[in-house]
């Protein structure tokens, strides 16, 4: 563990706005010994720091820097903590876990970055003008661009979805890099050696910008397509892109979001058969998401470097707060746009197939 009261003595002085000399008066030593201590070349002696501690106002920890070290383990606690959190699907713990944080480090960057992500989760519009406040600080006050583009993210959303200001949602999306000079667009010109780092990166590339072809097509779907014909040639495009990137069926995270448009498809269907075929997909893929064990591995061509892991906060999308699929799909069933179908025995069946897997938060 290195001491660091050389860049503490420098910043204390410069946030005290005082001299070398003002604090070799103070403690009777030379200036040149101040000097000696802030270049590292030695330290003061221990009956100095009380001294020292006192005339900067801290603790004889943070002078040492071991209160700094505790911070950043503290916060390290907090940060692993709340991903375990969102990888169960937990929003509403993460929340409570994030604003504890929050308390005992308010101008933490990655608390608050992280305590905006999951108001954005769990309660957004009860949430949405505290999500603001804290989204400007990051715009006005920080310099660390992950949490930047987090909070541009955020803004645009909650403006957006929750309060339906889209001018101004526009204006934190503009902020943003447009894609063609993103990380992920620029980055497959350095990997052209191959080799297994660039085949897992062309692959997690590929898994991303399945999922962002997915987000755009069904934001189209809902902003622009009116009636059901197109809005189902949308969703079936949708599910034709999962079977081409996933061609061994090999979903484990996708069985999520495959159930959701079964689901939507079964909403728009033609004809009591086709709404019950859809409606068993989307009870197979929801049942299938909630029996997938800690880790599964993906063999499809392009994503077979890939897997499934239920540690990695790259699957903690969901809100399982308040149940898992199952449950939600069960839920889902009840809705009466489904009662001239609800005795059929397939229907009867798909509700207790749920029954049996169906898990409430």
């Amino acid at each position: 563990m290195n001491l660091t009261i050389c860049d503490n003595l420098k910043e204390l002085r410069k946030k005290k706005n005082n001299t070398q000399e003002d604090l070799a008066d103070f403690l009777t030593v030379s200036i040149a010994a101040v000097s000696k201590w802030e270049r590292g070349e030695c330290y003061p002696d221990i009956e100095l720091l009380p001294k020292i501690a006192a005339y900067y106002g801290i603790s004889i920890d943070d002078l040492l820097g071991f209160g700094e070290i505790r911070k950043k383990e503290r916060i390290k606690e907090y940060e692993e903590k709340s991903n375990r959190l969102c990888c169960t699907g937990d929003r509403k713990a993460d929340l409570e876990l994030m604003r504890e944080a929050h308390k005992e480090f308010p101008n933490d960057w990655l608390i608050l970055n992280k305590l905006m992500w999951a108001m954005s989760y769990y309660e957004q519009e009860k949430n949405a003008q505290e999500i603001i406040k804290i989204g400007e600080k990051i715009l006005a006050e920080c310099t660390i661009d992950n949490y930047r583009y987090g909070a541009m993210d955020i803004l645009c959303c909650t403006y957006a979805l929750v309060l339906k200001d889209n001018e101004k949602a526009r204006e934190y999306a503009k902020m943003a890099p447009p894609y063609y000079w993103t990380y992920n667009a620029l980055a497959p010109m350095t990997y052209r050696d191959g080799g297994e780092e660039a085949i897992k990166f062309f692959q997690k590339n590929i898994f991303t910008l399945v999922n962002h072809l997915d987000f755009n097509i069904d934001n189209y779907r809902h902003a622009v397509l009116k009636d059901k014909e197109s809005q189902r040639r949308a969703l079936q495009i949708i599910l034709k892109l999962y079977e081409l990137m996933y061609e061994n069926g090999d979903y484990h995270l996708a069985y999520q979001r495959i159930a959701n448009w079964y689901d939507s498809l079964a909403r728009l269907s033609r004809s009591k058969e086709e709404t019950l075929e859809n409606l068993s997909n989307a009870v197979k893929y929801a049942i299938k998401y909630d029996s997938l064990g800690d880790i599964e591995q993906h063999t499809s061509f392009l994503v077979n470097r890939l897997s499934f892991e239920r540690n990695d906060n790259i699957y903690s999308s969901a809100d399982m707060s308040t149940g898992n699929v199952s449950f939600k799909m069960l839920n889902n069933m009840n809705d009466s746009i489904y009662d001239f179908c609800r005795d059929d025995e397939t229907f009867i069946k798909l509700i207790e197939d749920l029954k049996k897997v169906a898990v409430s938060g």
